[in-house]
């Protein structure tokens, strides 16, 4: 997998990452957590528990595991399947002393740590990094060599998210990031999916050409160059490309130069002659209809609101 293209493509989604909580729940618990425009990640910082909802199969967790639900569907985490689940809000209204003096949620049995939060996606881009993502995905990390760094990257996030600090926003968006490619790779290695974004990345031929693309945007690529980059004939390239990313080559370029176009409106020293060339083309105008076309608004006034 080529960590080049996953680390731009998330990058160029501008994702946020925000941790509400790391809290002790205690058995019995359930908490329903409702639909929303995010992708709601839990880490089982340690313990187990349950996450089911609907379409979704009734998942048991354990101590180290990653669940990622990159579409915000509605779902459940409970202490036992047969387990009432309550309201988050109402859940984590109600909080108790353990043992230990911490706050605890629930009733007085087994304790679970999770460490909950979500990525915000920016709703003016349809990538398909997340759009060919399944309803769920849940990583076991327990045997990993990694599991104490994901945990300790978790439970960071979740302590920068309640800083007064300066900066404590970007240390939980890049620790939160991190956690986030590491969940796509550990998937991508344990799940290999056999269509989508990361299998596109994954696959020897066609991951070669989204380096390309990503590295040189600026590039006139055509069809022809592309399948010589992957190693394929014109037509097999196209129609694996396809396949894989769920659109042509020629639509992926385009939308990849309009993402890197808006990344480099943000650098206020480049005129937007400038970055029109940045990302092939040679008519400033040409590229202000091709980005409004994409973003609904001008370069103009997506640099005054970046």
């Amino acid at each position: 997998m080529s960590l080049d293209v996953l680390a731009s493509a998330l990058e160029a989604l501008r994702l946020r990452g925000t941790v509400y909580f790391q809290s002790d729940f205690r058995a019995p618990w359930g908490m329903a957590v409702p639909a929303n425009n995010v992708a709601a990640f839990h880490v089982i910082a340690s313990g187990e528990c349950w996450l089911r909802g609907p379409g979704l199969p009734a998942t048991r967790l354990t101590g180290g595991d990653i669940a990622l639900l990159p579409h915000g569907n509605a779902h459940e985490l409970v202490s036992s399947t047969d387990t009432l689940a309550v309201p988050a809000g109402q859940l984590l209204g109600e909080p108790r002393r353990g043992p230990d003096g911490e706050a605890a949620y629930g009733g007085e049995g087994e304790s679970t740590r999770l460490v909950c939060g979500h990525f915000d996606v920016d709703q003016t881009v349809s990538h398909p990094l997340f759009t060919t993502l399944p309803i769920v995905l849940v990583v076991p990390t327990a045997e990993e060599e990694q599991t104490s760094w994901l945990a300790t990257a978790a439970q960071l996030a979740a302590a920068e998210s309640q800083s007064q600090q300066q900066g404590a926003a970007v240390v939980v968006d890049r620790l939160a990031e991190a956690l986030l490619i590491q969940t796509l790779r550990l998937h991508l290695r344990d799940s290999p999916p056999a269509k989508g974004f990361l299998a596109a990345i994954a696959h020897p031929q066609i991951g070669q050409s989204l380096s390309r693309i990503h590295l040189q945007p600026e590039r006139s690529w055509s069809i022809e160059e592309l399948a010589q980059v992957a190693g394929l004939s014109r037509a097999v390239f196209a129609a694996r490309f396809r396949e894989l990313v769920g659109e042509s080559p020629a639509r992926y370029l385009w939308s990849w130069r309009m993402l890197a176009a808006r990344r480099l409106l943000q650098n206020i020293t480049l005129s937007t002659a400038q970055i029109a060339a940045e990302v092939g083309y040679q008519s400033e105008y040409a590229f202000a209809k091709a980005f409004k076309r994409y973003f609904g608004e001008g370069p103009g006034a997506a640099r005054r609101s970046a």
